[in-house]
């Protein structure tokens, strides 16, 4: 009886009806559409970060600190515990060492990277680096290009000191400029063959880094494995300060849903007065009527969910097949391509409804409450 009666009211309505299905419903596909966007844009920078960088994890060396740049030059050790897997092409060792760029539009400071031009294990273009031109070939990324204003041919001198602090310093060619999905191998970055590198400074056989398939058997005293939890923490500390942002805007829109709910009940409540004692007159408990009103706002809810599920979902699956160009945005400090492509699964749609339908229980719970400390009496004599 009373969900007959529920739906009957609602039916009777008419606009505000609407217009509170309609606001829900737009704060539901806001919800659904922004979980599935930063779902998928971290999923697609630790995607990139595996694929482009991290593979299976790295070796440092036990004193290595990434974030200090002046103690780069130090930090190289021999391969000599890696030689098996790097002969099975299961570890990719490279040498870093700070330098200098000049080219046409002055000098500024550049992190050199070698690496081995054979390797499979990343999904970096080092066969973009030639040793048939007599000369050093590089490649950079399209961001570090924008910035020196270099293009593909371009020769620069680079310079930089040797193991021994002897300064060195090489004519490169650019040979390539990449389209790459990280910033951090790409911003101040250039990459040379890593056996010209250990030549030109004196330093064969050693790196800085050694990026492995997955964590090896080997006991080292200069190196240490940093597994997947070192590697995404800074991810994961980004991703948590922007989903409190994120949480806490959908928190003020689902707010501002809820407080026309609530007040929509109230007034409501108040038009229909006489109804509510000619319920109770009739023998209905004020608790039916608080429920049967609970139950009212229950089902705005719900038509809101099916009317969001119905445009929303489409929308989702559409740019998580097709993307989102954001054009350019290498000055946004994000690592992801230039297109994003959403996230969406049935378990983030379930969570996402089961979350609004209990708010909004909650919601039209308060406001039916007030059904309660009224008096019958005094509603059915017309005050």
């Amino acid at each position: 009886m009373i969900f007959r009666l529920a739906i009957k009211n609602i039916l009777h309505a008419g606009l505000r009806t609407w217009l509170n299905v309609s606001a829900l419903m737009l704060v539901f596909i806001m919800i659904l559409f922004m979980q599935s966007m930063y779902s998928g844009m971290f999923n697609q920078i630790e995607h990139n970060m595996i694929e482009y960088e991290v593979a299976g994890g790295q070796y440092w060396l036990k004193d290595y600190d990434p974030d200090n740049p002046l103690k780069i030059d130090d930090s190289h050790a021999d391969l000599d515990d890696f030689k098996s897997a790097i002969s099975k092409k299961k570890a990719l060792p490279i040498l870093y060492r700070s330098g200098a760029l000049y080219g046409e539009n002055g000098m500024r400071g550049i992190l050199i990277k070698g690496i081995d031009r054979d390797q499979t294990l990343l999904n970096v273009p080092t066969n973009a680096l030639r040793n048939d031109t007599g000369i050093l070939s590089a490649y950079i990324g399209k961001i570090t290009a924008d910035q020196a204003n270099l293009s593909r041919r371009d020769i620069v001198l680079l310079r930089f000191r040797d193991d021994h602090g002897a300064n060195n310093a090489v004519e490169v060619s650019i040979d390539s400029i990449m389209h790459l999905p990280l910033q951090s191998i790409d911003v101040g970055q250039i990459w040379v063959d890593l056996e010209s590198l250990q030549e030109l400074c004196d330093l064969e056989n050693q790196a800085s880094i050694v990026v492995v398939e997955d964590e090896l058997n080997i006991v080292s005293e200069d190196w240490e494995y940093q597994g997947m939890d070192v590697m995404f923490s800074d991810l994961l500390a980004w991703r948590a300060q922007e989903m409190s942002g994120a949480y806490m805007m959908l928190a003020i829109f689902l707010g501002l849903s809820m407080l026309t709910i609530f007040d929509t009940q109230i007034l409501s409540i108040f038009k229909r007065k006489k109804e509510i004692g000619t319920l109770v007159a009739i023998g209905m408990r004020r608790q039916d009527v608080v429920g049967l009103f609970t139950l009212e706002g229950v089902m705005i809810g719900l038509a809101a969910m099916v009317a969001g599920s119905a445009l929303g979902i489409p929308l989702v699956l559409y740019f998580q097949q097709h993307g989102i160009n954001l054009g350019s945005i290498e000055n946004l400090g994000m690592n992801i391509m230039n297109v994003l492509y959403l996230d969406f699964s049935m378990g983030m749609l379930w969570q996402v409804s089961i979350a609004v339908l209990i708010i909004v229980t909650i919601v039209s719970f308060l406001a039916a409450k007030r059904i309660a400390k009224m008096n019958i009496v005094q509603i059915l004599k017309g005050k």
